[in-house]
């Protein structure tokens, strides 16, 4: 199997880096899809990558252009996928799907998993196929802090990959029937108590927030405690909490359980962020304004390389055109580039291109799945830098 390979779960500056890769020979990008529902058992999953390792092949006797070394190198590393994912090393358990990048003139074997499910697919190209990274790339990290007077759970993730971090539990006196002094002094004692415990907590989670990314923060327990655990947060952490509280019971819910009460703040939350870019959008498309809008003006923007965040549309795909020499992009296929003249070379995907227009100048991707706005645009749009 040769050396070590690399494996690990999608994070931002990890994806980043994929997509930024150019090596100098072609490369395979194999993604395997690993939903539950469908391929939970050996024999599934077996199948599914027989059929992988089939179009691979398929594919890459279908490639022009390819030299007769790059052909030899590109069939040995199908039978080293191969190999791996019908090994014991192969890191199916956690995963919703997994990516494999492979090019061994260029030293690349490099794998994956994503938290949610991908449809299967091979490519074979001169640049990794990168758009289920784009994908893993919005997925939000999630900090989630669950709360009582006596104890603390502290989760971290993205919302369909929520994993524990830390348990607290304090001792806190119990309450007793006792009149007089004693009892409000033993009251006191128990409010000091559940406080010192709730500021630890908090303590924990500030801790996580400084050390690590995160986008939201989410918190549970009982209404009479939570507030009380949210007042002991950082200045620079209590702004990143949302409204909504997570409903689960403390005492008994498994990982599983709070990853879906959390997965309908993260719906809520996303329709948010995206009802807030598009209506950024529709206020700066027009003369002068920060927006464009449509297939022609978002490729000038980013051929200017003035794109801040690229939206786009599910379903959103069309073929263009790119200049060989500088880059351009183009809505046209057969014409020559206004730039320098060269004929321009056909895309069959222009979504990807797009994509990867985006990230080299270090702009963000987001896909609009919620609202209907991109629509009249063909699927495609972006907010500008100026």
């Amino acid at each position: 199997m040769g050396k070590p390979v690399a494996v690990s779960s999608v994070a931002a500056g990890q994806a980043r880096r994929l997509i930024e890769y150019k090596p100098e020979h072609p490369l395979i990008s194999l993604y395997m899809d690993l939903d539950p529902e469908r391929f939970a058992i050996a024999p599934a999953r077996a199948s599914q990558i027989r059929s992988l390792v089939d179009e691979a092949g398929r594919e890459l006797e279908a490639q022009e252009g390819l030299s007769h070394d790059e052909r030899i190198a590109l069939r040995s590393d199908i039978r080293r996928i191969d190999e791996f994912l019908t090994s014991p090393q192969a890191p199916f358990r956690g995963a919703r799907a997994l990516a494999v990048f492979c090019s061994s003139p260029a030293g690349l074997f490099e794998v994956v998993q994503l938290l949610r499910p991908t449809e299967a697919r091979v490519s074979v190209g001169r640049s990794p196929y990168v758009e289920p990274l784009v994908a893993a790339l919005q997925d939000r990290r999630w900090l989630v802090a669950l709360v009582s007077r006596r104890e603390g759970r502290v989760l971290e993730g993205p919302a369909e990959g929520l994993a524990e971090q830390a348990r607290l539990e304090d001792f806190v006196r119990g309450r007793h029937d006792q009149g007089g002094w004693s009892q409000a002094n033993y009251e006191r004692s128990i409010e000091k108590d559940t406080e010192d415990h709730l500021r630890r907590v908090a303590e924990a989670v500030n801790r996580l927030w400084r050390t690590e990314r995160f986008h939201r923060i989410a918190a549970g327990g009982p209404p009479e405690v939570v507030p009380r655990f949210e007042a002991h947060l950082a200045g620079d952490v209590r702004p990143h909490l949302i409204g909504e509280r997570v409903a689960v019971d403390l005492s008994s819910a498994n990982e599983e359980q709070v990853r879906r009460a959390v997965a309908g703040l993260v719906a809520e939350d996303e329709k948010r962020s995206e009802r807030d870019a598009l209506d950024r959008l529709q206020d700066g498309i027009g003369s002068g304004g920060r927006g464009a809008g449509g297939p022609y003006d978002t490729l000038v923007a980013l051929n200017e390389r003035r794109v801040q965040t690229l939206l786009l549309e599910p379903a959103m795909d069309r073929q263009g055109g790119r200049c060989p020499q500088c880059g351009m992009l183009t809505v046209e296929a057969n014409a020559r580039c206004p730039a320098d003249g060269s004929e321009l070379e056909e895309v069959d995907h222009l979504r990807e291109a797009a994509i990867e227009a985006a990230l080299a100048q270090g702009a963000d991707v987001f896909v609009v799945r919620h609202y209907p706005d991109l629509g009249p645009l063909q699927g495609i749009a972006a907010l500008l830098r100026f």
